[in-house]
């Protein structure tokens, strides 16, 4: 047998012997002449040094095209436009090398639609890479007929030049922004505004006439400085201000002194795209700042355990001095895991800690809000790691498990239970465009009950025609089978026609005995699933919920009911009619089943 290095420890080895050669040559690595950092990110900080340590003196924005004059580590030197220099993160800009096609050099696309694809090439018989939304701002790389390449934050991509407007970048660099005066109603500060949609436009006033500035995520608190009408003038993280709907937030009074804008940058390298998490919103530099990180009084990380086994796993292990809850979710291109931990300043936490091991290269950690505190870990992940992030019972140590499953045999004569949502006269939720929840369901379950069968399940349908069945018939199938698991696929639906993403649900228990067994099981399950559904998917992570939900309640085996999208959101509802879409669904759940599997056959 073969044996082959992984390719992550490869990169390092390489990565290693390029420093070595750099550190006996007694410098550091130099950008090539002619190098041009393109800046990926809406608000980018300059600094006087390589590190979120050294102070800002300037700010670069979305689409700018600074010279490279060096390199250290992960920050390169770039030139300034009023004749100076400094530092910028390199996971905010894309280097392009000398002969890189520019012919629109200095220009922004503006997407005009919800839903938009991104392409790998200049044609609609190029695959779709990802999806844009209503207001997102590309930098642009060059044109090919009526097509547009765009930098996205991780790669590149094309775009059909009727779907989007092209603006002119903005300066070079800019000084830090500096709110302005607010209008005659003013807040006052008492207020914060809560965004509840996916991806809120930011503009430059109160109404939709006005131009998009930048974009706010779901969950930003953003301090109130006036109000017209229905629009709320904000504070933004980066330190100016614009105008947001007060549809799509929730205003919340201040409890205590009023809330100051977060010094960690949250720009528009934290845009979520067509539904996707942010490509590269792990790595906003400003996140990092060491010397705040012990100021907080909301408590702060202690330590950060490694372990490392020949199992090709890696465990972390994140212990607070006080409760604290999380949120994560994945990126592609390259792999990472973004774990944000709320409440906790990073104190004590190195900004890069290098683990090398089969599952991952390295975390970054630093701040990503302040006021109130939200510490943010980035893992870079191995090719084909599958992650598990879990809380202990007094919510103070955050365990993040990598590892690398091994699928081989874990179906086999497994008995699988799949529940297609709804049918017959219930069609379930409606989307804007009219199709119906139930097809939906029924046409992934029939997908992953054929990739089931094909690794050596046996799979039963719950339903497997548009027909009427009672929640009951359902698990009673599961239940009079002996079935290994209970899968019931459903798409969500809100009110808010913003609002989207994935989560997973389990059964709330009663905290009876005879419930102890399979509760855990199923939570297992769920989180399997989840996390192949996020990876895939590239929606919104929701994670996993507890619920009463009758098909949960009564099954006597370890059960979830999936939530693969919102129908209600334009975007998703266009993705569910996709055949893409919907195998990439039921190959997430089929794969999140069977690592389930293999991990009960190994624990």
């Amino acid at each position: 047998m073969k044996l082959k290095t992984p390719s992550c420890l490869l990169s390092i080895l390489i990565g290693l012997a390029f420093l070595v050669g750099a550190l006996l040559s007694g410098t550091n690595p130099a950008g090539a002449a002619g190098e041009t950092a393109v800046v990926a990110g809406s608000s980018v900080n300059v600094r006087n040094g390589p590190g979120t340590s050294y102070g800002v003196i300037a700010q670069a924005n979305l689409g700018d095209q600074l010279t490279v004059l060096g390199q250290s580590t992960d920050w390169y030197n770039v030139g300034l436009s009023n004749g100076g220099q400094g530092w910028v993160a390199g996971w905010l800009v894309d280097i392009q090398r000398p002969g890189a096609a520019a012919a629109s050099a200095g220009q922004v696309a503006v997407l005009n639609g919800n839903g938009i694809n991104v392409r790998e090439g200049p044609g609609t018989s190029y695959g779709v890479i990802t999806q844009g939304g209503s207001g997102e701002r590309f930098p642009v790389l060059e044109s090919s007929g009526d097509w547009v390449k765009i930098q996205l934050s991780s790669g590149t991509g094309w775009v059909a030049g009727w779907l989007v407007s092209l603006e002119t970048a903005q300066p070079a660099v800019s000084q830090p922004a500096v709110a302005g005066p607010a209008p005659s109603t003013a807040v006052g500060g008492s207020k914060v505004a809560v965004v509840s949609g996916s991806v809120v436009n930011v503009r430059s006033g109160p109404g939709t006439s006005n131009a998009v500035v930048g974009t706010v995520t779901q969950g930003n608190s953003l301090p109130v400085l006036s109000q017209s009408s229905d629009w709320l003038q904000v504070s933004l993280p980066t330190g100016g201000n614009g105008w947001v709907a007060g549809w799509l937030v929730a205003l919340k009074d201040v409890v205590s002194a009023p809330v100051q804008p977060a010094t960690g940058q949250t720009d528009g390298s934290e845009v979520s795209r067509g539904g996707d998490r942010p490509d590269d919103s792990g790595d906003s530099d400003d996140d990092n700042d060491s010397d705040d990180s012990n100021d907080s009084d909301t408590g702060k990380v202690l330590s950060m355990n490694v372990q490392k086994t020949a199992s090709d796993q890696t465990t972390f292990t994140i212990k607070t001095d006080t409760p604290v809850s999380y949120n994560s979710f994945f990126l592609r291109n390259p792999d990472r895991l973004v774990v944000d931990i709320e409440g906790v300043a990073p104190g004590d936490l190195p900004q890069t800690k290098d683990v090398s091991s089969k599952t991952v290269s390295k975390v970054r950690s630093g701040y990503f809000q302040k006021n109130p505190d939200v510490t943010r870990l980035v893992f870079e992940l191995c090719s084909g790691v599958q992650y598990e992030v879990s809380l202990s019972s007094n919510n103070k140590t955050l365990t993040v498990e990598t590892y690398i499953p091994k699928l081989d045999g874990a179906y086999k004569n497994k008995i699988i239970v799949l529940d297609p949502g709804h049918g017959g006269p219930d069609p379930g939720a409606i989307g804007p465009s009219g199709i119906q929840e139930k097809a939906v369901t029924l046409d992934i379950a029939k997908r992953v009950s054929k990739l089931l069968e094909a690794q050596g399940a046996k799979v039963i349908m719950a339903r497997s025609a548009d027909m009427d069945v009672s929640l009951a018939a359902r698990t009673d199938i599961a239940n009079k089978n002996k079935a290994d698991i209970f899968v019931s696929i459903h798409i969500n639906a809100h009110t808010d026609p913003s609002i989207g993403g994935t989560t997973s649900y389990i059964y709330s228990g009663t905290g009876s005995s005879s419930e102890a067994p399979r509760l855990p099981e199923s939570n297992k399950l769920a989180r399997s699933i989840q996390t192949e559904m996020v990876k895939s998917l590239r929606l919104r992570d929701i994670g996993v919920k507890q619920a009463n939900f009758a098909v949960l309640r009564t099954s006597n085996m370890p059960a979830v009911l999936l939530e693969l999208a919102f129908i209600s959101n334009q975007a998703e509802e266009k993705l569910l009619k996709t055949d893409s879409f919907k195998n990439k669904a039921a190959e997430a759940i089929v794969k999140g089943i069977g690592t389930y599997f293999m991990q009960k056959r190994t624990a």
